[in-house]
């Protein structure tokens, strides 16, 4: 079983609407079980759509207000309850020392021991998708005694999809039929986001990758997954 009563779930994603997107489906499912949740947020997503020289304009702050806003009502109806927000700039991951990324995720890890890591993969086009990936691949290493034992990467509609070399292939999948209004509504939450389809991230477009992982995996709808660690010990 992927989630019992007790167990400890942490999501680390580059920006606000990542956690939804990619697994809004798996957090709904697993506080239904009992499981606590927390979010890591490493970037505030919006910087990449200005002028580095508007930074400090009163557009760009009513924008990572927005987004923020809309993240933190997207967690109510997700159930998330424990979140925190880092505010790097957009698609710039690649100009910060990884270590601070690292000392990051693991200060929170350290703070929160989860036994299961959801985080980004490789294999997407947005730079900080790839550096929270690295980040978190450094910051999870294993030693003696640890609470993880669960390691997963999520996919991103849009980012992943638009990579040359379509090569995420997940191998876990979580059913997420009896979540996905809640999910949608979730999504919803982040005015101005949303695309016409079929840009990938439409409802339509989510709803299309849900019912692609659902085929592969004999379900519904669900989401999809690469398995990176897992760990079966005697506890």
């Amino acid at each position: 079983m992927l989630f019992k009563k007790g167990s400890r779930l942490l999501v680390v994603a580059a920006h606000p609407d990542d956690e939804t997107l990619g697994c809004g489906g798996t957090i709904l499912k697993a506080i239904s079980m009992g499981v606590s949740v927390s979010v890591l947020f490493l970037g505030e997503g919006i910087s990449a759509r200005f002028d580095k020289k508007d930074y400090n304009t009163k557009e760009f702050l009513k924008a990572t207000n927005k987004r923020q806003d809309g993240c933190i009502k997207a967690l109510k109806i997700l159930g998330v309850k424990d979140f925190e927000f880092n505010n790097y700039y957009c698609c710039q991951f690649d100009k910060i020392n990884l270590l601070t990324f690292v000392k990051i995720i693991e200060k929170k890890i350290k703070k929160f021991n989860p036994d299961t890591i959801i985080t980004h993969n490789i294999n997407e086009v947005n730079i900080d998708h790839i550096k929270t990936f690295e980040a978190l691949e450094v910051a999870s290493r294993p030693f003696l005694g640890s609470n993880l034992k669960l390691i997963l990467g999520m996919e991103i509609p849009c980012s992943g999809n638009w990579k040359f070399n379509q090569s995420f292939k997940p191998n876990f999948f979580v059913d997420i039929n009896k979540f996905w209004k809640l999910k949608i509504k979730a999504w919803k939450c982040y005015k101005g986001e949303e695309r016409q389809f079929p840009f990938p991230r439409s409802v339509e477009g989510i709803e299309t990758m849900a019912k692609l992982r659902g085929m592969q995996s004999g379900l519904i709808k669900a989401e999809g997954f690469k398995l990176f660690r897992q760990i079966i010990s005697k506890d």
